[in-house]
Order: structure tokens, then C-alpha cells, then sequence
């Protein structure tokens, strides 16, 4: 929080106290804290319950969203409820407790987040580019969250020892969870946060991203100057693929959007290069805090399998239509093995069996792409009376 601001007297223009009426700006702020509360509430809980109600929950993207949904469900108990009642009343309940973990959590969540998103990234990276080399297991991902968690908590714990409670009026009117933003230690701690647990997974995260992006556009490319249907089919990138990275990468750019205004702010601030005012903290903090139930929105516009998993959760889903990926029997289905599929394809997948249709012959070579096209179906069919 800035110490410096639009304070008179007793008064400010953002936060209430005893002898200052309500402002506009105080107004505001609450109204959209109490949106922000409600919607990270609801929105994190339905996508955790949409992960645990979907067959497809062994998913390794799965664990990472479920885990990301974890971290900023700390958000509106631990953080806005006590921006909230500071706000109103203008004192911090339960005192130093409070604003300690209020910030500690704060920025908990930002490394958190930040890692989580570089390791979807890292997972796209694998099923797009490399999706025959190497698939990510059930035990390396959680290995991973647990190695995120661990480190972010190592990074943000000096928080703790920073923020406190201060009285900058007469008569203890005006309480603020403020630090000292003249201390070395905490220009270095703000600026080593800004640079390891934020600047880090975001470089990485670009970089993957367009990595997968270049193997994207030459896979098509090189795709579309075959002449042989099945194999423009098999060397392009699936539609479906491409529409989640495009769901992550808008994802990933919202919560860059969020927080890089609010640690810029506050790096620039401890650095003593410009004096930013108080409702510049408030506002960069509010929009920190929207991140956190903003997920759950974007899983909605660009996700059907999740609004179908919204409507299984609120009603009664009938069991023998749900998660049906083909209507074809049984006996028709198959099982892909690993060394054919990437690791979108895993346990309680099910996918159809390729058809022999008549193919448009556009090559010289007409004969040896039924034959190939024959000696799949065959090996898909072996591989099906294996397992």
C-alpha cells in the first residue's frame, strides 16, 4: 500500500472511516470487490467440481487446472474479504495477523499461478511438438505442482516479516497494512519477486508458446502441399488442439494483464522513481484481485467440454449420454496405444475405428497408399485384442 495519498486530516478519498462520509471511489471499490469475492468463489469451485465429475480427470492438464483453482480460492477468503473490511471501516481486523497474510497470500498466488501456467505450457509443448517422443505421467506432474508450491512459498515467506499495520492519522483513525518502501531489503525482495517467482515462468511461457505456435504453422504448412488426404489428415495439428492452446495462451495473457500493473507499481515504488498515489495502489491491487475468478469465465467461452460439465453439475446428467465421444458400439471402439497417440489420448478415451473409405488418388502411387492406410487399421486392430 502507498502511505501517501489523498488524505486530509482524518480523512481519505478511498478508504472510510469514522468521520469521512463515503466517496465515489469508495463506492466503487467495494462494489467491485464484492463482485470479485463471489465470482473467484463460485467460479473456482465449479471448475473444481467439473474436474472431479469429468471422466477425463486423470488428464495431466487437469491436475494443473485443479491445482491453479486451489490457489486462487485463497484469494477471496484470505485477501479481498480484508482489503474489503479495511476499505469500509478503515482499520484491519485481528491487526499485524491479518495484513501479514493478507499480502503473504497475495503474492503466494501470483507465484503459484505464474508457475502453474508455464508448466500447461510446458505440457502443450510436449503433446503439440513432441507428442511421439515423450508424454508427462500422472507422478512427474504432481511432482511438479508440489515443487511449484514449495518454492513459491520459500519466495513470497519475506512478505511476512515486511507488511504491518500503521496508524497515519492522530488519533488511530487511519490503520494501513503498509511496509516501509525505503529499506533495502525490501526493494530487493520486491525486485528479486518481480524477477524470479513472476519475470521467470513468464519468459519461459512465451517462449514455449511460441515455439508451439512456429510448429503449428509449419505442420499445416507442410501439410498442405500432400496430395494424399490421410496424410494431410495425419500431419496436421487437430482443430481441437489448437482451440485449447488458443484458450490457454488468452488465459495466460489476462493473468499477465492482472498483476503486471500492480508489481510494476510497486517496483517502481521502491525504487523511488516516481510516487505513485494511493487510489493507483487501490486500483492496481482490485485488478490483481480479479484474476482469480476470471478463469473460470474463459474456461466458459472457449471450452465446450466445460459447459457441458457446467450443466452435468447443475443438473441431473443422464448416464448413458455422458462424456459420449462416439455413438458407434462398443465393439467398433478402440483403445490407442501410446507409441500411436499423444498424451491427449490417455485412460477412458475412447476413439472411433478409421473407416476404409475410397480415397481420391492424386499421386502415382494410388496402390501403396491403400496398402499403408490397410496396414494401420490392422495394427490398430492388434493392438485392440492385446490390451
Amino acid at each position: 500500500m502507498a502511505v501517501s495519498g489523498n488524505v486530509s486530516g482524518n480523512c481519505s478519498r478511498v478508504v472510510s472511516t469514522a468521520n469521512c462520509p463515503g466517496t465515489p471511489e469508495i463506492t466503487l471499490e467495494v462494489f467491485f470487490l464484492i463482485v470479485i469475492f463471489i465470482g473467484a468463489l463460485v467460479g473456482n469451485v465449479l471448475i473444481l467440481l467439473v474436474v472431479r465429475r469429468s471422466r477425463r480427470n486423470e488428464w495431466t492438464t487437469n491436475y494443473f487446472v485443479t491445482s491453479l483453482a486451489v490457489s486462487n480460492l485463497t484469494s477471496p477468503f484470505l485477501c479481498v474479504f480484508w482489503v474489503l473490511v479495511w476499505i469500509t471501516s478503515g482499520k484491519w481486523l485481528l491487526g499485524n495477523i491479518s495484513c501479514k497474510t493478507t499480502f503473504f497470500f497475495h503474492f503466494l498466488n501470483v507465484g503459484v499461478s505464474a508457475g502453474l501456467l508455464a508448466c500447461i505450457s510446458l505440457d502443450r509443448f510436449y503433446v503439440v511438438v513432441h507428442p511421439l517422443s515423450f508424454k508427462m505421467t500422472k507422478a512427474q506432474t504432481k511432482e511438479l505442482i508440489v515443487f511449484v508450491w514449495v518454492f513459491m512459498i520459500c519466495a513470497t515467506a519475506p512478505s511476512l516479516y515486511f507488511f504491518k499495520t500503521k496508524s497515519i492519522s492522530n488519533n488511530n483513525e487511519l490503520i494501513y497494512c503498509i511496509t516501509d518502501f525505503d529499506t533495502v531489503e525490501w526493494k530487493v525482495f520486491i525486485t528479486l519477486l518481480v524477477l524470479i517467482p513472476f519475470g521467470c515462468p513468464l519468459i519461459t511461457t512465451l517462449a514455449l508458446y511460441c515455439r508451439i505456435t512456429q510448429a503449428i504453422l509449419f505442420r499445416n504448412r507442410q501439410a498442405m502441399n500432400l496430395t494424399n488426404d490421410f496424410r494431410r489428415q495425419a500431419n496436421q495439428v487437430p482443430k481441437s488442439k489448437i482451440k485449447v492452446l488458443r484458450m490457454l495462451v488468452i488465459q495466460w495473457l489476462v493473468f499477465v494483464a492482472s498483476w503486471l500493473p500492480l508489481l510494476i507499481t510497486m517496483a517502481v515504488q521502491a525504487l523511488k522513481l516516481v510516487d505513485f498515489s494511493e487510489s493507483l495502489y487501490i486500483a492496481t491491487l482490485v485488478i490483481s484481485f480479479a484474476n482469480s475468478g476470471l478463469n473460470a469465465l474463459i474456461y466458459s467461452l472457449f471450452n465446450g467440454d466445460f459447459r457441458r460439465g457446467c450443466k452435468r453439475v447443475f443438473c441431473k446428467p443422464d448416464s448413458s449420454q455422458a462424456y459420449r465421444l462416439t455413438s458407434i458400439p462398443r465393439k467398433n471402439r478402440i483403445a490407442p496405444t501410446l507409441e500411436s497417440f499423444s498424451s491427449e489420448h490417455i485412460e477412458g478415451y475412447e476413439m472411433r475405428l478409421p473407416e476404409l473409405k475410397p480415397f481420391k488418388h492424386y499421386s502415382l502411387n494410388g496402390t501403396a497408399d491403400k496398402q499403408i492406410h490397410q496396414a494401420w487399421v490392422t495394427n490398430c486392430i492388434v493392438a485392440r485384442d492385446s490390451v
